[in-house]
């Protein structure tokens, strides 16, 4: 497995999830301008693989991949946090612990983190970790 394989599955279940609530979704390092008006709601990708830990001592030995992937749920100011809260309770239910992806898995229940905002829109970052052992 590699990193590549990895984030191209986890970004493939956040499309999935992205279409089934009716989304528009920004993934890094791609091109993305965010719905305009004052009822819009869109969902931000970031990516951050971690470290591998090693696992056995000769070089074909197993290691640890891990990392975390953080889905943001956005939405323009002036409507108050319910609107991102039920967002990010269905983000949290679609990356449950346990889900698999690219032989990797949510290690635990995703959490949200502080909400941000700015003139321009509000977030409610979702932090979704995983790991999974990789044969040498």
């Amino acid at each position: 497995m590699n990193d590549t394989a990895i984030y191209d599955a986890f970004a493939t279940l956040v499309g999935q999830f992205a279409a089934a609530e009716a989304l528009p979704c920004s993934y890094p390092g791609k091109g993305f301008t965010p719905p305009t008006g004052a009822s819009a709601r869109w969902l931000e990708l970031q990516w951050f693989p971690n470290q591998t830990e090693n696992y056995g001592m000769a070089d074909e030995g197993p290691f640890l991949m891990q990392g975390f992937g953080q889905l943001s749920a956005c939405y323009r100011p002036g409507q108050g946090i319910m609107v991102g809260t039920r967002i990010t309770d269905a983000i949290i239910a679609a990356f449950a612990k346990g889900t698999t992806f690219a032989g990797m898995r949510v290690e635990r229940k995703p959490w949200t983190s502080a909400i941000i905002q700015d003139p321009q829109r509000t977030m409610h970052p979702v932090t979704i970790r995983w790991r999974g052992f990789v044969s040498g």
